[in-house]
């Protein structure tokens, strides 16, 4: 993962069209993963990580608002490079491409869609056991077209869904503004 000063100074290193290259079509941008030990049960037994744990609704609300308000504190998901008509797995398990260490995320939770020809990415829940929501309120139950500053929620993981030229933007602005003051 790559945070956002970091992705700053990239920005001012490269050409717009070399950064999006470099980042393909869109991002997801998080809070930085906790550093907790892990989590036990009440008996102080480490939680088994093959089972799911339930999402617990106030968390995945608190964490949606915190992406729109904490930009400088939040690192981009490295995800693999997109060609045409991709998918991307999201889950638990070790060979999903964003892989999201969280016992509130299911194996397989959740398959987004990068569609180059239409410019747009879909999202589709895989079944999970918490589900998949967007915009920290809206369950989803079919494949759904994202819409450029959506939060995703996996479980209490919560993206922000950026076009990259949006990030851009971002960075470029803020740049701007500190070069200024």
């Amino acid at each position: 993962m790559l945070s956002v000063k970091e992705l700053r100074t990239l920005a001012s290193r490269l050409k717009e069209k070399d950064f999006f290259k470099q980042l393909g079509p869109f991002v997801l941008i998080q809070r930085p993963p906790s550093k907790s030990a892990t989590d036990t049960d009440q008996m102080g037994l480490p939680i088994n990580v093959q089972r799911t744990a339930v999402a617990k609704p106030e968390a995945m609300s608190s964490g949606a608002l915190s992406l729109l308000f904490q930009f400088d504190e939040l690192v981009v998901a490295t995800l693999p490079p997109l060609q045409g008509m991709d998918e991307l797995s999201v889950g638990r398990q070790p060979d999903c491409d964003l892989v999201l260490d969280d016992p509130s995320v299911s194996k397989q939770h959740a398959v987004l869609r990068w569609d180059e020809k239409s410019q747009r990415c879909t999202i589709q829940d895989a079944g999970s056991t918490n589900g998949t929501f967007l915009n920290a309120s809206i369950r989803l139950k079919k494949e759904t077209i994202l819409k450029n500053g959506d939060i995703l929620s996996f479980g209490e993981v919560q993206y922000w869904f950026l076009l990259t030229p949006t990030l851009w933007e971002k960075l470029t602005n803020l740049r701007a503004r500190d070069v200024s003051v």
